[in-house]
């Protein structure tokens, strides 16, 4: 067993705020949908840029929160230990 002590905290926020600019992607093409069966973008204006948008805030708000749980994982790590994960050899 090998156990996780620190995690990199920009590391986990690129990671996190790509993964979560994805998720932002998906859920402004499907804010454009409902919104064009409704005959009108998202409250009001261009769906473009509100996909765009989305997708900002998405990745902003995963990079912030990404960077948070890393820094406060390695501060409970430091208390209780940190994580145990099998690695294999491959």
């Amino acid at each position: 067993m090998k156990e996780l002590k620190r995690i990199g905290p920009m590391s986990a926020g690129k990671i996190s705020g790509v993964i979560s600019a994805v998720f932002g992607v998906i859920a402004g093409l499907i804010l454009a949908l409902f919104a064009g069966a409704l005959g009108e973008p998202f409250l009001g204006g261009n769906w473009f840029v509100q996909l765009i948008g989305l997708t900002l805030i998405y990745a902003i708000g995963g990079f912030v929160g990404g960077v948070i749980y890393a820094a406060l994982y390695n501060l409970v790590a430091g208390w209780v230990g940190g994580v145990q994960i099998e690695l294999d050899d491959a």
